[in-house]
C-alpha cells in the first residue's frame, strides 16, 4: 500500500493494522452489494477491459525467504550470520520486525461470464510482520498485454539489500512490467524502474522512497502515482519517464501521544495514490497524506494542461483510488473513514462532488476497500487488502 510499508509500519498505524485488522473486519457493517471475486491475496487496483473482465491486482503474502529489520531498518546480524525469523523477543526489540519475501504477487482475471483465475502468477511479494503485503499493485489492460506496478514503499537501498541477500528476481520491486498473455503463455519484461528513477532525480526531495502504486492508461502511453515519491509520472511506449507533477508536504497537528506541547504542527507527505486522466484533459491525483492520516486531511488534487496545480475537492481520508465514470462523475474509496491511526478499517465507496468537502456515499461498511472501476453503471471495490486470501471484489450498483 502507498506508503503503508516499511516506513509506515514501523510506527503506530502497524499497530493499528496488525491488532485490529480482523477485528474491524468482524465491525464492518454489511455495505451490500455483489460479491464477484474471493479468496484473493491483499488486493490492490483493478481495472475492467472493453469486454467487462475484471483484472486485479493481487500483492501477495510474501513467502519462504525472511529478513529480520532492526532499528536503523538494516539487516540484524548475529556472529556475523542472519538472525533467523522467529527467533528474537518481540518484547525486548519492540521497535524489530520482519520482512518475509516471495513471488506469491499475481493478476487475477474475472471474466465478464464470472470466471475466475490468475493469469499472471510468480511476482515479487512482501509480507510485513503480520500486518500489510506489498508487491503487485495495479495494472492496466491493452489487448493481450497488462502493464503492471509492483511496489516497494521503501528507500532504493531496500531493494538493493533484498536482490543482495535473496537473489536478482527482488530486483522486480518498484517497477513497471509488462505481462504478454499469448494462451497458455506468459512473458512478462521490465518495462521501467522506478526505484532508479527516484534515485537519480528525487523529485519531492524530503527523502528517497519509491512505491509505484497506480498506472492508468493515457493516449499513446500511461500516467503512474508513486506513492513513495509523492510524485505523478507519465511513461511513454519506449519506456521513458516525464515528471507531471510533485504533491508537496502539509502542517498538520501533532497528534497527542506523541507528547509534544498543545498547537505543534509536523510536517505530512502527501502520498499519492491513484492517477487518471478526467474528461476535461486534467489529470487527477488521489491522496493518502502520510502520518499522522487525519481525518478529513485527504483531498483530490487537478493538474490542469499548463501543470497548474489545485485542490479539487477535499474533506475526505485515506483515499487509496479514484475513477471516473461513463457520466463524467469522479468515484474515490476511502481506506478508513475514521483515520487509519484509529485502527478501524472500515471504508467507503464516495461519488466526489467538485469544490466540497462533503460527498455522496455510494456504499460504506466495506472491511479496508483499496480500488476501484466504473463499467457502464456498476462499480467494483476490492475489499480485504490487508488480508492475504481474504480479498474480495463487490459490485454496486450506480443507478
Amino acid at each position: 500500500m502507498p506508503s503503508l510499508s516499511f516506513r509506515v509500519l514501523g510506527g503506530a498505524a502497524a499497530v493499528c493494522l496488525a491488532t485490529t485488522a480482523l477485528a474491524s473486519a468482524a465491525a464492518a457493517d454489511d455495505p451490500g452489494g455483489t460479491v464477484v471475486a474471493s479468496g484473493l491475496d491483499s488486493p490492490r487496483h483493478l481495472t475492467v477491459a472493453p469486454n467487462g473482465d475484471l483484472y486485479i491486482a493481487e500483492a501477495g503474502s510474501g513467502g519462504d525467504d525472511c529478513v529480520v529489520l532492526g532499528d536503523d531498518g538494516a539487516p540484524v546480524f548475529e556472529n556475523g550470520e542472519l538472525l533467523p525469523c522467529g527467533s528474537w523477543d518481540p518484547e525486548e526489540h519492540p521497535d524489530w520486525g520482519e520482512v518475509a519475501l516471495g513471488d506469491s504477487g499475481a493478476i487475477t482475471r474475472v471474466s465478464h461470464t464470472g470466471s475466475q483465475e490468475r493469469v499472471v502468477t510468480g511476482l515479487p511479494s512482501a509480507f510485513l510482520d503480520g500486518a500489510e503485503g506489498l508487491g503487485p499493485s495495479d495494472v492496466s489492460v491493452s489487448g493481450n498485454k497488462l502493464m503492471v506496478t509492483v511496489g516497494l514503499g521503501a528507500p532504493p537501498e531496500a531493494r538493493d539489500m533484498m536482490v543482495d541477500l535473496f537473489g536478482d528476481f527482488y530486483s522486480g520491486f518498484a517497477t513497471v512490467q509488462q505481462a504478454k498473455m499469448m494462451g497458455d503463455r506468459v512473458d512478462v519484461n521490465q518495462v521501467v524502474d522506478l526505484a532508479a528513477f527516484e534515485t537519480a532525480n528525487n523529485p519531492h526531495d524530503s527523502v528517497l522512497d519509491t512505491n509505484p502504486n497506480a498506472i492508468s492508461a493515457d493516449g499513446n502511453g500511461w500516467l503512474l502515482a508513486d506513492a513513495g515519491g509523492n510524485d505523478i509520472l507519465r511513461l511513454d511506449h519506449q519506456g521513458d519517464l516525464g515528471l507531471v507533477a510533485v504533491l508537496q508536504n502539509e502542517m498538520v497537528d501533532a497528534p497527542p501521544f506523541l507528547g509534544l506541547p498543545p498547537g505543534t504542527q509536523i510536517p505530512m507527505e502527501p502520498v499519492p495514490t491513484s492517477v487518471e486522466r478526467g474528461p476535461d484533459g486534467a489529470v487527477y491525483i488521489s491522496q493518502l497524506t502520510g502520518f499522522p492520516f487525519p481525518v478529513g486531511g485527504s483531498s483530490i488534487w487537478r493538474v490542469a494542461p499548463d501543470g497548474t496545480i489545485t485542490e479539487w475537492a477535499t474533506g475526505l481520508t485515506n483515499v487509496t483510488d479514484l475513477t471516473f465514470g461513463p457520466d463524467g462523475s469522479l468515484y474515490a474509496v476511502q481506506l478508513a473513514n475514521n483515520g487509519l491511526l484509529s485502527g478501524d478499517l472500515t471504508g467507503s465507496l464516495l461519488r466526489i462532488m467538485e469544490g466540497s468537502d462533503t460527498h455522496e456515499v455510494i456504499a460504506t461498511g466495506m472491511f479496508a476497500p483499496y480500488g476501484v472501476a466504473v463499467h457502464h453503471d456498476h462499480a467494483y471495490v476490492t475489499t480485504g487488502t490487508v488480508v492475504p486470501g481474504g480479498g474480495e471484489v463487490v459490485r454496486f450498483d450506480l443507478d
